[in-house]
């Protein structure tokens, strides 16, 4: 195994600044996350809801051709730096993978539907891709950490992974990089041909600079924050059992009281409440789209003509009408795929099909894209939060300053960020098809 000389002069990271005010972040699918790879969101922001399994092997792929590739490792204190920070929130959601390290992700996933999703935890990471890329023949550069961890960590793994290819160890400052340091370290990892990055600087800073470094690094970058230092024997690694139960947080505390203290107790206690009422919130949301749809099967199931004419031009865009209702519900995929065969045949508009079929009513059709269009500016009114007038002369700002309409009533101090995230929510719902009311 060949290790290169740590050099501290030649590296570092790039600070971004950080908003102290915390604005709400809507709620939007990551476009340029696979849509292979399955998510569920918690408290807003993205986690990779696969199983360990499949999430070594998918960075290992990525590796293999040396695809520019972000991996973060999440715990409780990072996804309430996501929920507090947007632009940390961003950082996230543009992610290739976000696993869930702590246990609370864990328990919330399977809340969420995913049954078998097992812990997929920064050490196991960083050992199932030493093993991997030892036989794969695979090229790992670290960064971060201190040259003495380092040191420690390169003569342990010459022990315990024998023939591993260690091209490159950066131990970076306390400071921002020049523009020229930068690009030095740039070229120092490119030329090494890594295929792996594992970073090491502590959340959120490596986040930062693995987003920095996204499409300039041809390699799979990965934030381990404390790994390093654990793995070198700085830190003792929890049993077994303690990591499980979900109470690693409280051995690491009892190593490192006066630097954890603080961040355990201002992220620990807002994310069980953050949990728990997104937890109930869904749940209700479940329970009242059934019980709409018990009702209204009943009172609407007869074919009703002349509203589907009400319906106008909307109608005609039969796949995305047909997208909607599946994905509210209403209909399956095969009745989709029944009516849109019968609509090639009759010529008919696939709402009247749908009508005629009796796999819908009028009523539900109506909702369904009324609640796919509405607006927020529409649901801030609708609540009597905002007036109509104070709506009409917040677009016009709006238009001259680029900035989202959310943004603005908060700077004007007229909507509590409270009150914009119910109503967010409820924007969120009504496009699921959850909240189904007029």
């Amino acid at each position: 195994m060949t290790i290169t000389p740590i050099n501290t002069k030649d590296a570092g990271f790039i600070d971004r600044p950080v908003s102290s005010i915390a604005t709400v972040a809507p709620l939007i699918v990551n476009p340029d996350r696979p849509e292979a790879i399955p998510t569920k969101r918690i408290l807003r922001n993205p986690v990779t809801a696969m199983e360990f399994e499949q999430q070594v092997t998918t960075i290992m792929q990525w590796a293999e051709s040396r695809q520019s590739k972000a991996v973060c490792v999440a715990n409780v204190h990072m996804l309430m730096e996501a929920y507090w920070r947007p632009e940390f929130a961003a950082v996230l959601r543009k992610a290739e993978l976000v696993t869930p390290d702590g246990m609370p992700l864990v328990w919330m996933l399977r809340q969420l539907g995913m049954k078998t999703q097992d812990r997929v935890a920064g050490m196991d990471i960083f050992h199932a891709l030493c093993e991997r890329s030892r036989q794969q023949n695979l090229n790992i550069f670290f960064v971060g950490s201190t040259p003495q961890i380092l040191d420690s960590m390169g003569a342990k793994l010459a022990q315990q992974y024998p023939g591993l290819n260690v091209v490159g160890m950066e131990s970076l400052p306390f400071r921002p990089l020049t523009e020229q340091e930068d690009q030095e370290l740039i070229a120092k990892i490119e030329s090494s041909q890594a295929n792996l990055v594992m970073v090491a600087l502590g959340c959120p800073k490596q986040e930062y600079w693995i987003a920095q470094h996204k499409d300039k690094i041809n390699a799979v970058m990965i934030g381990l924050g404390a790994v390093f230092a654990v793995y070198a024997g700085v830190h003792k690694h929890a049993p077994k059992w303690v990591q499980k139960s979900g109470l690693e947080w409280s051995y690491r505390l009892m190593q490192e009281p006066r630097r954890l203290f603080g961040r355990y107790s201002s992220t620990i206690p807002p994310f069980v409440w953050l949990a728990v009422k997104q937890l109930l919130t869904e749940s209700i949301g479940d329970r009242r789209r059934d019980a709409y749809f018990e009702s209204s099967t009943v009172k609407h199931s007869a074919p009703v003509m002349p509203a589907i004419e009400a319906l106008g031009e909307q109608i005609e865009q039969a796949a995305m009408i047909g997208e909607i209702l599946v994905k509210h519900r209403i209909i399956t995929k095969t009745h989709l795929a029944q009516a849109l065969q019968q609509q090639q045949q009759t010529g008919q508009k696939l709402g009247e099909i749908l009508i005629q079929n009796q796999l819908v009513s009028a009523l539900e059709l109506e909702k369904s894209l009324k609640n796919q269009s509405i607006k927020l500016g529409q649901l801030l009114v609708r609540n009597q939060i905002i007036s109509q007038e104070l709506l009409e002369q917040t677009l016009q700002k709006q238009k001259r300053s680029h900035a989202k309409l959310g943004e603005c009533l908060l700077q004007q101090g007229v909507v509590a960020p409270e009150q914009l995230e119910n109503i967010l929510l409820e924007q969120c719902w009504r496009r699921k098809g959850v909240w189904m009311v007029a």
